[in-house]
């Protein structure tokens, strides 16, 4: 056998497949969700670049078109939680630094949404998530800052995120 055979050539095929099947379908979702042709075709992109570096994995999923649309939501919620900090911080951009006003609207609009959410979640993960998003705060940081384990913030941030893109999925799907 040499290394032209299977398995990487199988997963080559199963992916190259994967890609083709799917790849339009999420880079409409993409697009519906962020209104950017290249920023959805970027997202869509990172989705595949990272399932390919798991490839080994591929025939492990049993429902891969859901799973990639879970991805493609996943990947844009994370941008919006980014556009958080980015806007948290905006003073810190250039004063000649201007985007188009219906884009900047809609990305207030946006920003507002993610910020009511996070402001919904319970106190003790809101403080949690804010210090890990926004202040950028390591979780051992944390555990140690709030006298707590690390798996206590892990598991406190998976939930915020969990309940902040199930809410943002209603909202767009």
């Amino acid at each position: 056998m040499n290394k032209y055979d299977a398995p990487e050539r199988d997963d080559g095929a199963h992916f190259n497949k994967l890609y083709q099947s799917n790849y339009a379908m999420l880079y409409l979702h993409a697009f519906k969700m962020l209104g950017d042709g290249d920023l959805a075709k970027d997202v869509v992109q990172d989705i595949f670049t990272h399932l390919w570096s798991k490839r080994d994995q591929l025939t492990k999923l049993t429902n891969p078109r859901s799973y990639l649309v879970q991805a493609v939501k996943n990947k844009i919620l994370d941008i919006y939680a980014h556009q958080v900090v980015v806007r948290k911080f905006q003073h810190t951009i250039p004063s000649d630094f201007y985007i188009d006003h219906q884009e900047q609207d809609d990305a207030d609009l946006l920003l507002a949404q993610v910020e009511k959410e996070i402001s919904l979640l319970p106190e003790q993960m809101r403080k949690i998530f804010e210090m890990s998003h926004l202040q950028e705060k390591s979780n051992a940081q944390i555990a140690e800052e709030l006298h707590i384990s690390i798996n206590t913030v892990k598991t406190h941030i998976g939930r915020a995120l969990k309940k902040i893109r199930f809410k943002f999925t209603h909202l767009f799907f």
